[in-house]
């Protein structure tokens, strides 16, 4: 280290220098600079890189503490270690350059040991203190796993090594779901308990020669080199979603670590880094939709550049009322009556005219549009209900459901909002079904449980949607306040010929009554299904069957027409 060191001399008497250069040439310092006062000294500070400064205190102009203080008060030399020259009998010197951030000081005359001494000590110590630094560049603090950066740089190297020898290879990138909640939930310490117990898992599931990098707080890279085949890498990203996905406890509370794993090979013609980790992202967005896995097509790029161009179009949609709800009707399959109407949200595009919800929605999740709209949403379909139910006899009732994102029940205020929007409309809250999925229980739990016990309070109803799709267990049923629960429709399809769907069906449909719950099934497209669903004791049917979804002034005709 001291041999390959550059040293700065500053001192205004060239004896001085003479001496100080010999000293640490009999140490073996082969690059040594020279300066006769303060202001040349930082002129060659700002011209190249130095690793010590062996600093004089009394100097005309400028003086040693003079520019000390430069050096502390400038980016790139404010680490930089000096060395303050002082006199032996001005020891208070020597105290006041400690102080002004110099590293050590040695006194005049020189004592060739301890010259020799603190010098060795101060280059160690910036060698140290640059490997700590190089280290806090490239590394993850807590999982101890390379950064982005360095896994960048190693997979640079892969692309230009494949231009010679074309090897496949493939890059993962591995996203959890639960890291924020857990952090908002449990704290930080336990959301880095989390991260380094997946780190942890990672490692033992993946092949010796695989590098894993922590991208950022839920993200991580995994490089595989030298694949024989792409269902090597898919293989491997099955038994990673697997692994990460069993649960763990932190802070006596179990969390599962659901993920998603997208997969981006070196078939496709990379030049940059950069790309290839992109398509293993773009792979990971969708990658709930297949296992928890997901391969890169270029289709996936195209849909994200479309998503890019769509995000300002779907701001000003918001701002500017371009959004409509049409509903779709809910009956009793014994009498085909219509007991209720599902909500459902469109963007009336000026030049593309309807847009269907899954071309936004998930955008709007995203960007968290979804909590104006869902605002919007239930505030014009309590207004809607309002004015139906307004029309109708004592005797009879409609309901209005309305879907509710994870990210719009997570809201402090959601309550208050939804009391709001019955207020304003004048409905009934008991006449107001909010549907949530199974997913956004499972997310925040806790959370969930809480705002559904105020929802209970304020007489609104709370519907389980989608049921059977996601990762609830009928246990959950038992534990959340839910007044009813709608049956997937992938249960619903082909009922009448599946007597496996028929008795997963049956079970729900009788747990779901016994806690008191209403029972709505989804998708119902064939009088088969309908039939089925009636025996099994299913009194509400929803889809096709009974009915497209409508505008509003559709759907109110046919309320107040001949029921089918």
């Amino acid at each position: 280290m001291v041999t390959d060191a550059c040293v700065l001399v500053v001192d205004d008497i060239a004896t001085n220098r003479r001496i100080l250069v010999r000293h640490l040439e009999k140490q073996g310092v082969k690059h040594i600079i020279e300066a006769e006062d303060g202001r040349q000294a930082l002129e060659i500070l700002h011209s190249q890189p130095v690793d010590l400064v062996l600093l004089d205190v009394m100097m005309p102009q400028m003086d040693g503490y003079e520019v000390l203080n430069h050096m502390r008060a400038d980016e790139t030399l404010h680490r930089l270690p000096v060395i303050m020259i002082t006199a032996l009998d001005d020891m208070d010197s020597a105290v006041r350059c400690i102080e002004a951030g110099a590293e050590d000081y040695v006194l005049k005359p020189f004592n060739s040991v301890l010259l020799r001494a603190r010098v060795s000590a101060c280059l160690e110590k910036k060698r140290l203190r640059d490997v700590e630094r190089e280290y806090l560049r490239r590394y993850d603090i807590p999982t101890g796993l390379p950064n982005q950066d360095l896994f960048l740089s190693r997979l640079a190297e892969e692309l230009k090594r494949r231009q010679k020898l074309p090897p496949l290879f493939g890059t993962l990138l591995v996203r959890l779901d639960r890291y924020r909640m857990i952090i908002d939930s449990l704290g930080q310490r336990a959301g880095d308990r989390f991260a380094v117990t997946m780190a942890t898992r990672l490692t033992q599931a993946l092949p010796g020669q695989a590098m894993i990098a922590r991208l950022g707080p839920n993200e991580f890279a995994i490089l595989l080199t030298h694949l024989a085949h792409a269902t090597e890498a898919t293989a491997i990203a099955r038994h990673i979603h697997n692994e990460l996905g069993k649960a763990m406890v932190l802070e006596s509370h179990e969390v599962s670590g659901k993920v998603h794993v997208g997969v981006a090979l070196s078939s496709t013609a990379y030049h940059r880094p950069e790309d290839m980790l992109r398509d293993a992202g773009l792979a990971a967005n969708t990658a709930g939709q297949n296992q928890g896995y997901q391969v890169f097509d270029e289709t996936m790029h195209r849909h994200a550049m479309h998503r890019l161009m769509l995000e300002p179009e779907l701001e000003r949609a918001v701002a500017e009322n371009e959004l409509v709800l049409h509903y779709q009707p809910i009956v009793d399959l014994d009498s085909r009556q219509i007991t209720g109407f599902e909500a459902l949200v469109r963007w009336q595009h000026p030049e593309r005219g309807m847009v269907p919800p899954d071309e936004f929605i998930g955008l709007a999740e995203e960007t968290g549009l979804i909590v104006p709209i869902g605002t919007y949403v239930l505030e014009e379909a309590c207004r809607q209900a309002a004015q139906w139910n307004a029309r109708m006899g004592e005797d009879r009732r409609i309901t209005v459901g309305v879907n509710v994102s994870a990210r719009q029940f997570a809201e402090p205020t959601f309550p208050e909002i939804v009391a709001r929007a019955c207020e304003a409309a004048g409905l009934n809250r008991n006449l107001l079904k909010l549907e949530l999925t199974e997913t956004a229980v499972i997310d925040n739990i806790d959370l969930v449980e809480q705002i559904l016990q105020e929802l209970k309070v304020m007489s609104v109803r709370a519907v389980l949607d989608d049921f059977g799709t996601g990762y609830c267990s009928l246990t959950y049923l038992h534990r959340f306040p839910f007044d009813g629960l709608k049956i997937d429709r992938s249960f619903v399809e082909g009922i009448d010929n599946r007597t496996k769907n028929r008795e997963i069906v049956h079970s729900t449909i009788m747990l779901a009554h016994r806690l008191g719950m209403e029972v709505v099934a989804e998708g119902i497209e064939a009088e088969g299904e309908g039939g089925v669903l009636r025996q099994l004791g299913c009194k509400y049917g929803q889809g096709t069957l009974f009915g497209h979804s409508l505008p509003a002034e559709e759907a109110g005709r046919r309320l107040f027409g001949t029921d089918r």
